[in-house]
């Protein structure tokens, strides 16, 4: 069944409005859309709750859910239903409708605009308690969907600059951010947080609909005249596109004369270089985390609106070795502070 262009219309819409259209790039935490993976679901045991997962079949992904079945499976029933890029509003709704689940799970912002979509269609329908994971800036997506609640994907930007400054030679005082217009309050937040390590934000507005030439000017006026020591790249798909803006507006833009902090792993690569560096939630131990609030939940009586969305609890360091050796010098110590060296 195709999905019609009014519903495509609604899901786009419901994500516009939430200040995204996905994780950083296609590639990143938003992206997975691919064929279905065949996923097996653990026995379930007697008499148990259903928990629907809703997500893509991804490693990243799967990876999520592999902590969540561990944790979850002796208590629940587990229900995975897998999201392609040709799934329709209805079919995920009528998963849900069917498994009746205590609880639902989604995974990434495809996920959330299609189950956002169905419940502006079907407004009378009940909607169980819903945790969301793996999505891009979920503070706004969050709003969109009914008696949810979740773990954002984003770590907080003073997370980053701290690990960066452990690392590199160079000071890291100052740090440029380009933004678009929805996520002024979110930027605000980040640059009063990077205040308690003594860094300073430096944010640039952009607008919503930049190119990447005006992306591009941007960023060249926040890197002349050493204005600031390193740049962030938000999870904003808006702002990253695909591989010809990134070449475009940013690799123009920093070149090497900047370390550039990403919110997705995958854009830190030695072979192509951008990222200098990303630092992430620790997959395993999201799912750890999601469980948790999941039981919380149901000892809380499932009352989702006094669990506001949580922070990641834990984090893994992705660096560019190559680049920030050569280009900004790395601390003696620096291996101590990266999980994950790529050279």
């Amino acid at each position: 069944m195709k999905r019609s262009r009014s519903v495509r219309r609604l899901v786009g819409c419901i994500l516009a409005c939430a200040g995204l259209v996905g994780c950083a790039t296609a590639t990143g935490v938003g992206g997975g859309h691919e064929a279905a993976a065949v996923i097996v679901d653990p026995p379930a045991p007697a008499g148990a709750r259903t928990l629907l997962i809703a997500m893509p079949s991804s490693p990243t992904f799967l990876d999520v859910r592999k902590s969540l079945v561990s944790e979850l499976g002796r208590s629940f029933r587990i229900e995975t239903f897998v999201v392609v890029s040709s799934t329709t509003p209805d079919e995920i709704g009528n998963a849900v409708a069917r498994a009746k689940p205590a609880c639902v799970v989604l995974m990434n912002n495809a996920t959330m605009g299609l189950v956002s979509a169905y419940e502006h269609a079907h407004p009378d329908r009940a909607v169980p308690p819903t945790v969301l994971l793996m999505a891009s800036l979920i503070e706004g997506v969050q709003p969109t969907l009914k008696n949810s609640t979740g773990i954002a994907y984003e770590v907080p930007g003073v997370t980053a600059f701290v690990n960066l400054r452990a690392i590199v030679n160079i000071p890291i005082r100052r740090v440029g951010v380009a933004f678009r217009p929805a996520l002024r309050r979110f930027v605000e937040r980040q640059r009063v947080l990077a205040t308690t390590e003594k860094i300073q934000l430096v944010p640039i507005a952009v607008p919503n609909d930049v190119t990447a030439e005006g992306l591009r000017d941007a960023l060249e006026s926040l890197v002349k005249d050493g204005h600031v020591d390193a740049i962030w790249m938000l999870n904003d798909n808006a702002l990253v596109r695909d591989a010809r803006f990134r070449d475009d507006a940013w690799r123009v833009a920093l070149g090497d004369r900047l370390p550039l902090i990403v919110g997705a792993a995958n854009l830190v690569n030695p072979a192509s270089p951008l990222g200098t560096i990303a630092v992430v939630p620790d997959h395993e131990a999201l799912g750890l985390q999601a469980a948790n609030l999941i039981f919380e939940l149901a000892d809380d009586g499932w009352k989702v609106q006094s669990h506001p969305t949580e922070l990641p609890l834990s984090v893994k360091t992705v660096v560019d070795i190559r680049s920030a050796r050569d280009h900004f010098g790395l601390r003696v110590e620096a291996l101590k502070h990266i999980d994950r060296p790529m050279e």
